[in-house]
């Protein structure tokens, strides 16, 4: 069982890496396209970071807190949107960095609610 456990938990960390590579990898790419709707890109940052911080959540959540996670992928997000301003193809947006930041409350959020629900005794 306990094998089991550290199998998990470090392919947690692993995906969690290797996602946020990729994040960073296609945050300085130039990718052509139309947006179909008018906030699709922060909607789509949203979501990215939702994701991202739930990630980091399980795979270091029981070491590190809550807020001291939370405040390392918004500055991380912060990097990311500074990198994109040198690539002269994309360009760094506070609305970006704004719509990072309520997707990592988002899951905070949930996450703060899903442990209350969770250690709960009904």
């Amino acid at each position: 069982m306990k094998n089991k456990k550290v199998w998990c938990s470090l392919m947690s960390k692993l995906f969690f890496w290797v996602i946020l590579s990729l994040v960073a990898v296609f945050s300085m790419l130039a990718i052509p396209g139309k947006q179909i709707f008018q906030w699709q890109d922060k909607l789509s940052h949203l979501v990215v970071y939702m994701l991202l911080f739930w990630l980091l959540l399980l795979a270091y959540g029981k070491h590190w807190s809550l807020t001291s996670l939370g405040i390392l992928l918004v500055v991380y997000s912060g990097l990311i949107e500074v990198a994109q301003s040198f690539t002269g193809y994309r360009q760094a947006g506070w609305l970006d960095l704004l719509a990072n930041i309520v997707g990592i409350l988002v899951t905070a959020l949930s996450y703060k609610a899903w442990k209350l629900y969770k250690n709960a005794n009904f």
